[in-house]
Formats: structure tokens, sequence, C-alpha cells
């Protein structure tokens, strides 16, 4: 009889192990997230190829270069302690690169605001590094020689946007090129859509950006 307790007691610590081990293992990290991805019943590897609410605007164009004011109060509002000196040198640096290379400041200010709520000092458990979440080989490719400094990662964070951006086509490019900017640069482009997790960090973005 406690021959047979001890036998089931086994089975069942067993079990319990399997069922904990490898229980997200499909799940795709975000590179210093600071915004809960949103609730879905999916599953994270469900392939996706498209997202759910419209696109913000890619290009310089679609946010009025007036409106710095408002990106910088999102930055203090929305990021911690952070003093009005970076604020405004977030807010500098997001219009002069993206008028460079051509992106809505806003996407980036939210793409900030969701990789680390713009703590120029972040750094995620894989390594991503400053503002823009940027992995260093990544950042060393982009010319990036600080990722803590403010100018230096929203450079890198910029111009690795618009090399993304321009691997693809279509009113979709710009939700493709947020999951490239996750899920990694050939991952997107060779399957032909993106995991469901990617759909809710594309879908947290642009959910930030419209409150700027």
């Amino acid at each position: 009889m406690e021959s047979t307790i001890a036998t089931i007691v086994i089975l069942v610590f067993t079990l319990s192990i399997f069922s904990t081990v490898g229980g997200n293992k499909n799940a795709i990290p975000s590179s210093g997230s600071s915004v809960s991805l949103s609730s879905s019943k999916e599953s994270s590897t469900t392939l996706c190829t498209q997202v759910d609410l419209d696109s913000p605007g890619e290009d310089f164009s679609s946010c009025d270069p007036e409106e710095r004011y408002k990106v910088r109060n999102f930055v203090i509002n929305y990021g911690n302690n952070i003093s009005e000196a970076d604020a405004d040198e977030i807010s500098y640096n997001l219009f002069k690169y993206c008028k460079y290379y051509n992106l809505n400041p806003k996407v980036i200010a939210a793409l900030i605001a969701r990789e680390s709520k713009f703590n120029k000092f972040a750094v995620s458990s894989t390594g991503a590094q400053g503002l823009g979440q940027l992995i260093p080989s990544t950042a060393q490719g982009l010319g990036v020689i600080d990722p803590f400094n403010i100018e230096q990662n929203i450079m890198g964070t910029t111009r690795y946007i618009r090399s993304l951006l321009d691997r693809f086509s279509g009113s979709d490019r710009l939700s493709y090129a947020l999951a490239s900017y996750l899920e990694g640069p050939n991952a997107v482009k060779n399957k032909g859509g993106f995991w469901t997790a990617s759909k809710r960090y594309i879908e947290d973005i642009y959910t930030l950006c419209r409150k700027i």
C-alpha cells in the first residue's frame, strides 16, 4: 500500500515538472519591455500578416514639426523620473533624425516608450541597451559607439527602422518593420508574416503613438 502511494506521489511530482518546463518557450521576448503586452487568447506562435489598428503613418510629414512639444511632454509623462533636460534632448534628436531618415517622430517615440520607457540606461536580460534597446552587435553596425548616449541611440534606432522599412513595400510595411525590430531583420521577411506576440507589440506602439 505504501509503495503504491509513493509511486502515485512520484508520478504526480514528475507530471508537475513537465507541465512547467518550457511553458512559455515560444513567447518572443521584448527587449527592455516596459509595457505589458495586450492580453490575448491567441497562441504567440500564430503567424499574422496584419494588425487590427490603422498605421499612424511612417513618414516625417505624418507629424507636424510644431508638435515637438507634445513629444517632449509624452517623454516626461510616460517615463520614470525623466529630467526636463533629457526630455528636451530626446525630443530634439527624435525630430532631427526622423527628419533625416523620413520617419514619423511619434512612431519612434512610441517605440522607445515601449522598449525602455525612455530610460537611457536601460539594459534588458538579453543585453539590449539604451533608449531603443539595441543589441551591441546591431549598435556597432549602425555606428553607435555609446548606446547609452541619447543622440547616438536615437540615431541608431531611427537608422535601423529606416533600413527595416526599406525591406518591405505596401501599406503594411510599417507593421512589418516594427515586427522585424522585435523578431530580427530576416525572420519576418523569410516567413512572410509575424508572430502574434509581435502583433500585440505593434499594436502597443500604435496605441502609444495615438496618445502623443
